[in-house]
């Protein structure tokens, strides 16, 4: 009976029929020649066919070794795939990776550093998802994001938060306001003024709230906006001021909104949030990383181009 193929025989025969020499095949595989020609035989014998024709010191191969070929070539292409992917692996530069984030450094600050990393490894795919912050600490529990990104710390025991960054509020008002170019602006500077809410929903809706009502400045907060960028579209249409997140007004270039420091500070924070009973990922550790680097460069960078610093 037959021997039972095997690797090295496809191998030998991949081989000699990309060389059309079992001499060069045997310099490919480091092997002898005569160790081809035995693997070679040992292949036709399991085939029940020849696979090669004899013509003098040549060969030359059969309609069935060029049929064989061609489901011989799949093969070792799903192997080198197979083989890229371990070694991407290895190397921490493939798979896939989920990440919430609060809505405006989803869409300020996230996909700048998303993209650096993909063009840095291209075999990585990513989910992007905005969403507010008691809703992302819920996906993050739950494991269906591998990170977030949010305002607030993770209270909930499957997860675990690491405080990244301290920002400050700031106010944007109509570029025409009488109060537009001061370096800052008080609370009390608002008194009576037209006031642009975030909902109730929004973390930091409750902590602008209670800096009025503890200096007792009243306000007329006829509008709500469901996010920052809502807010801004109502300031420029000169229809009230605002306090909003530093992130949400980086790189604005509205002319029709003019920006200030905000007192007294309300402070926005940034957590990561992960999920405690996730299974150790490096290409999810590898991203962290240059997030949190990127990150710390963008929080630095707030304080350098004329955007209010920081606490």
């Amino acid at each position: 009976m037959a021997s039972a193929m095997n690797v090295r025989q496809i191998e030998a025969f991949q081989a000699v029929m990309a060389t059309g020499s079992v001499t060069r095949a045997g310099e490919r595989l480091s092997i002898s020649q005569p160790a081809v020609s035995q693997l070679i035989a040992q292949l036709e014998r399991h085939c029940g066919f020849r696979l090669f024709d004899r013509q003098g010191s040549k060969i030359a191969p059969t309609r069935e070794a060029e049929a064989l070929y061609i489901e011989v070539q799949r093969m070792f292409i799903g192997v080198g795939q197979i083989a890229r992917v371990a070694t991407a692996l290895r190397d921490q530069s493939w798979g896939s990776v989920s990440l919430a984030a609060f809505p405006a450094i989803a869409r300020r600050v996230i996909p700048e550093i998303l993209w650096s990393f993909c063009e840095a490894h291209p075999d990585t795919r990513f989910r992007l998802e905005s969403m507010r912050s008691r809703s992302l600490i819920d996906a993050v529990a739950a494991q269906h994001v591998d990170i977030g990104l949010s305002i607030l710390p993770g209270d909930r025991p499957e997860v675990e938060s690491t405080h990244l960054h301290r920002l400050r509020g700031l106010c944007i008002l109509p570029a025409a306001h009488r109060l537009a170019g001061r370096e800052v602006i008080h609370a009390r500077d608002l008194a009576d003024e037209n006031f642009i809410s975030l909902g109730p929903q929004d973390h930091s809706r409750f902590m602008i709230d209670r800096i009025f009502d503890e200096l007792k400045v009243p306000r007329k907060t006829r509008i709500e906006a469901g996010q920052s960028e809502t807010t801004f579209s109502f300031v420029a249409a000169n229809a009230g001021v605002a306090v909003v997140d530093p992130i949400s007004v980086y790189n604005n270039d509205d002319k029709r909104i003019a920006v200030s420091r905000f007192e007294p500070a309300v402070e926005f924070d940034i957590w990561l949030i992960r999920p405690k009973a996730a299974r150790p990922f490096n290409l999810v550790d590898k991203f962290v990383a240059f997030t949190l680097e990127r990150l710390a460069a963008f929080v630095s960078d707030l304080d350098d181009t004329g955007t209010p610093p920081r606490v």
